[in-house]
């Protein structure tokens, strides 16, 4: 992908083949999507310190996605933490907010940093730290909206929602800001690591990454039978409940 809007063509595609197929990796598809675009208005704006060097990061960090899901689309190797949310598509009894919040795992603690790094190496990472944080300001200004969204597919959303005040948006913007640090460390960290031992480093962040998938999957703070309540409070059509998503509004 050589432009923002090709990404956001590519993502269609994979959202119109998971709502053909009911597949739930359709539903971080569908959220990265509106995240791309806001990212995309907010360059277009010159919201950033240097929009340019903006548009190249977000190139990286989406072909990174992009190429994952190519990969295991076609049977080939991907990392774990992406494998490990791919995989999870095929498990009905996961809740819609895991399937989102693997992807996020994946693609930011995963993702972000490494992308950073290639687009700033070798220990000139610093200079690209305000516009790293500037992500999520211009991100967070759609969390209340996509929230919104999940609150119409599913009650105990709202009601989470609703015990916030709506006033922290604590489900997205603690996944979100709390990946954000942790992926600052990542793109310090690979930016001064020579190429020789660049694939090393990435295997340990994946590592680490595809441990927290592991934590999604099973929550300690979620039972299994109070996953099942809530796993009732969801619609089953997932075409539907992507096409809900789809129509998030944005600033």
């Amino acid at each position: 992908m050589k432009t923002i809007e090709e990404v956001l063509k590519k993502l269609d595609e994979i959202i119109i083949w998971s709502k053909a197929n009911q597949s739930p990796a359709g539903y971080f598809a569908c959220t990265y999507r509106i995240m791309t675009a806001q990212v995309l208005k907010g360059i277009q704006q010159k919201k950033f310190e240097d929009n340019p060097r903006m548009v190249l990061l977000d190139l990286a960090f989406a072909n990174r996605y992009l190429e994952a899901w190519e990969n295991y689309i076609k049977g080939k190797k991907c990392t774990n933490a992406w494998y490990l949310a791919f995989e999870a598509a095929k498990d009905k009894d996961l809740l819609i907010l895991q399937h989102i919040f693997l992807g996020m795992n994946a693609h930011i603690n995963l993702d972000l940093g490494i992308s950073a790094a290639s687009v700033m190496p070798y220990r000139k990472i610093n200079p690209l730290k305000k516009d790293f944080e500037n992500i999520n300001s211009v991100i967070a200004s759609i969390n209340q909206n996509v929230q919104d969204s999940l609150n119409k597919i599913c009650y105990p959303v709202n009601l989470i929602d609703k015990l916030s005040n709506g006033k922290d948006n604590v489900i997205l913007d603690f996944a979100i800001s709390k990946a954000r640090e942790t992926s600052w460390a990542t793109a310090v960290i690979a930016s001064n690591t020579p190429n020789f031992l660049r694939d090393p480093v990435i295997n340990i962040v994946d590592y680490a990454a595809a441990k927290v998938a592991l934590q999604i999957l099973n929550p300690k703070l979620l039972s299994s039978a109070l996953a099942k309540e809530m796993k009732k409070c969801e619609s089953s059509n997932v075409a539907k409940n992507i096409e809900i998503l789809q129509q998030t509004k944005t600033s």
